[in-house]
């Protein structure tokens, strides 16, 4: 599985995205055919967008939904935070927090 998406074409994102629905509806030990029916998409809908094949935005979101991964995608939305600048500050801080053992002998 591709952890960093950032050099990847269009049709690559797509395939992982395609791949990680699939992998998200077995955890929920649901079929093509049940989820289809849950979310109101065609079986071959479902079929395509985890083969990678090009969706509506509409027919993630209710894929989404459905899976309890809606807030993933809220995340990729956010506006006036600086992501970047968070992560460094976390990161710093979890230095800051981070304990050692002391080398003085007792």
């Amino acid at each position: 599985m591709m952890d960093n998406w950032l050099f990847l074409t269009e049709q690559e994102i797509l395939g992982e995205i395609g791949k990680r629905l699939k992998q998200i509806r077995l955890q929920h030990n649901l079929t093509q055919k049940v989820l289809s029916r849950e979310v109101g998409l065609s079986v071959s809908t479902i079929s395509l967008i985890e083969q990678g094949k090009s969706t509506s935005l509409e027919s993630l979101i209710r894929i989404l939904i459905r899976l309890n991964r809606i807030k993933d995608l809220e995340s990729v939305f956010r506006v006036g935070e600086d992501l970047e600048l968070k992560l460094k500050f976390e990161k710093a801080k979890l230095r800051k927090e981070r304990k050692r053992a002391s080398n003085r002998l007792k």
